[in-house]
């Protein structure tokens, strides 16, 4: 079941105050940034968030919008905002793809060198079977690939999971699941192919699935995906890195992010760029027990923390599920952020843990306390680095309908910089928030 969403954003001006805004941004989290508010029973899903260089920043979604023509599907959209928040498209976003799809999976959203906006997503534009599109996008909101982008795909494979990055030489990678494999390919800027036939990963009696992509030092990239092998399965996570010029650099036989135990049935981890050529991953696991975990892997593809990671706390009284990592470059600090539940996963709340540059526990062998356990639901964790400690948002919801959106900003040492803050306080339904920081320093949520 999906809740219709009205996608939202807010901006928090961290490097300065706890909470506040400027221009079309309001200091009021009763009065976020409305991007797309129709009231004719739009059902407005996924955002993603991507900050531009000039302060600004992307934010792209799902709407499955009635008043469209039939047959009625999520359709892509995106929105540019100026460094106040102002909206650079006409009000409910620029549509990218008019589709029929009847339900949602991920999907990808970027920029590239010169700032202009990349998506890859599933097209149901050229008949039933889902197909990988890219499109690229200018500032000004003029598809630089024609109408309906580069289709990179064109057979009658199943294919899921799109993502898209733009690389530091002023290329382009889509990435996908084709059947059970993972596929990359290059784009130059004209949108053409430059790896022959794609970079292809597979294994014989196993199933893979991409689960995210970002680009990485000299032109490369970084991918993982999660590895099983048929239902009722452990399902692990892997990972590789990929030169500029399509060869494998962390090795035929790929990075283990953990191969003991099981990630959550239909949990695709994101993980970080960690600025060095090397990405920091968060996930957690339901087998043997629910429990949260991080690792940093180096450019050259070796493990900075334990092998399977350092877990999240040493509790064995309560769970924890829907880790959010953030990474502090200049220390190789690793800040998680979690909802922490009872055995029974009845009560929950915000727990967090800051580990050093080799996976050692700074805040205690149990986390830090955020929101100690209680009624109220705790979802929907993310978190990004700020100063030399780390801002970290997440739902708060007393009962269907009556989510608000909470923050805390703290140290390194664990230590409250900005106290607990709401940052949309009133009560609704409230799903999927994306966090994202620019490079001056200014962190955005959308939702």
């Amino acid at each position: 079941m999906k809740i219709a969403i009205r996608p939202a954003a807010i901006l928090l001006l961290t490097f300065a105050f706890c909470a506040t805004a400027f221009a079309q941004w309001s200091s009021d989290p009763s009065v976020n940034l409305a991007l797309a508010d129709n009231n004719n029973g739009s059902d407005q899903v996924q955002p993603k968030l991507v900050p531009l260089q000039n302060r600004g920043w992307y934010v792209s979604w799902f709407d499955a919008n009635p008043a469209t023509k039939s047959p009625v599907g999520y359709d892509v959209f995106y929105q540019r905002l100026g460094a106040g928040g102002e909206e650079k498209f006409h009000h409910d976003g620029q549509i990218v793809a008019d589709l029929t799809n009847s339900s949602t999976e991920d999907y990808g959203l970027d920029k590239d060198t010169s700032g202009n906006a990349l998506i890859a997503f599933l097209d149901t534009r050229e008949g039933d079977n889902q197909q990988v599109t890219a499109a690229k996008l200018s500032p000004g909101g003029k598809p630089l690939w024609g109408a309906r982008g580069v289709q990179l795909t064109k057979d009658s494979s199943f294919h899921a999971d799109p993502k898209i990055v733009g690389t530091s030489d002023g290329s382009i990678v889509v990435g996908w699941t084709s059947e059970s494999n993972v596929v990359l390919q290059k784009l130059n800027a004209a949108g053409e192919p430059q790896w022959g036939a794609g970079v292809t990963f597979s294994e014989g009696g196993s199933n893979y699935v991409l689960s995210d992509l970002h680009a990485a030092d000299n032109g490369s990239v970084i991918l993982s995906w999660v590895r099983g092998q048929g239902f009722g399965s452990n399902s692990q996570l892997r990972a590789n890195k990929v030169s500029a010029s399509g060869i494998v650099l962390w090795g035929s036989g790929n990075v283990d992010i953990f191969d003991v135990g099981s990630l959550q049935f239909g949990n695709f981890p994101y993980f970080l760029y960690d600025g060095k050529g090397g990405a920091v991953f968060a996930w957690y696991t339901s087998v043997p027990t629910l429990q949260c975990f991080a690792q940093h892997i180096l450019a050259n593809g070796a493990e900075a923390f334990p092998h399977n990671g350092s877990p999240a706390s040493a509790n064995t009284r309560n769970v924890r599920v829907e880790p959010a990592a953030s990474y502090r470059a200049a220390t190789g600090e690793v800040f998680l952020f979690w909802t922490e539940e009872d055995s029974n996963q009845v009560v929950n709340g915000i727990y967090g843990q800051n580990f050093d540059s080799t996976g050692a526990p700074k805040w205690g062998a149990d986390g830090l306390v955020i929101v100690p356990l209680g009624a109220d639901q705790q979802f929907f964790v993310q978190s990004v680095q700020i100063g030399n400690g780390a801002l970290t948002f997440w739902v708060d919801q007393k009962s269907f309908g009556s989510a608000t959106i909470q923050a805390v900003r703290l140290d390194q040492s664990g230590a409250t910089v900005c106290p607990q803050f709401p940052v949309s306080s009133v009560a609704s339904n409230k799903s999927r928030p994306v966090a994202a920081i620019s490079s001056s320093g200014v962190a955005a949520l959308a939702f």
